[in-house]
């Protein structure tokens, strides 16, 4: 049987934008068919910042022969660092869990929400009509269709927190933010990070301050091949995946044993 509901405002989306204004002093229903927190507490923001950080600090003890402290390479333990990524996660998921909102006053509904008409959403049992609608609904991450892409395994920012191991040599199919924070952070947990950028890296941003941030990823050791176009995907021998790629010179590959593919986001829509 269906309910139906009439509050001020009804928002489908509850990762940063959405719980914003789902915490206003009104009467809203709040609507989220996956993880309360979006991509910003589950993929993105909060466990890429913990990761980067426990790349920081593998980092400077490399650095500290500079100042006169001398010591040896870090060994790194890829199962305590997932283990702190996703402990940062747990910390900071109370603040955007399902029983903060509902204490405020907002009524959670966790199902897929659609637009009946234009003044009506359904979402589980409930029809909704609101007198403002929100679609604060994110993005997700953009995969190419790449030649051979689906016939291997490869992340995305929504799985690459996943892994408990060392990653071993690690290809980025994108050079933006998200693949080059990814490349740095990995580079300096151990891991021999390549990049693959079609285009500019960090192509977006003022080419003066990339160009400093870019140089420092380069001094860590991350390969970042630009104005390189991928042109086939295919798995070679074991877990080994070959990565074939067209340059103004011609044809190369790059061989690695995981694969990230960051090259961007599409609106969350269906």
């Amino acid at each position: 049987m269906v309910e139906t509901l009439k509050p001020d405002i009804c928002v489908i989306g509850a990762g940063s934008g959405g719980l914003s204004v789902a915490a206003v002093k009104a009467k809203v229903i709040l609507i989220e068919r996956h993880q309360m927190g979006g991509d910003c507490l589950n993929y993105g923001c909060v466990p890429s910042k913990a990761l980067i950080a426990a790349g920081k600090h593998a980092q400077s003890m490399r650095d500290a022969p500079k100042f006169g402290v001398h010591g040896k390479e870090p060994d790194v333990d890829f199962q305590q660092v997932h283990d702190h990524v996703q402990g940062v996660i747990e910390t900071i998921a109370p603040m955007d869990s399902v029983e903060r909102f509902e204490a405020l006053g907002v009524t959670v509904i966790q199902e897929p929400g659609r637009f009946k008409d234009k003044k009506t959403v359904i979402a589980g049992k409930y029809e909704i009509k609101a007198r403002r609608f929100v679609i604060a609904t994110g993005s997700a991450p953009f995969v190419p269709p790449i030649p051979g892409l689906d016939e291997v395994d490869f992340d995305t920012n929504e799985t690459v927190f996943n892994h408990t191991s060392d990653p071993g040599r690690m290809i980025i199919i994108g050079g933006g933010p998200i693949g080059m924070e990814m490349a740095q952070a990995h580079q300096r947990l151990g891991a021999d990070v390549t990049v693959v950028e079609g285009f500019k890296a960090l192509g977006k941003d003022d080419p003066e301050l990339a160009a400093i941030v870019l140089d420092k990823i380069r001094e860590d050791g991350v390969k970042i091949l630009e104005m390189t176009k991928v042109v086939k995907v295919e798995k070679g021998a074991g877990n080994e995946i070959i990565v074939h790629v067209e340059t103004a010179e011609g044809t190369d590959t790059v061989t690695g044993d995981r694969l990230l593919v960051a090259t961007g986001r599409k609106a969350t829509m269906d």
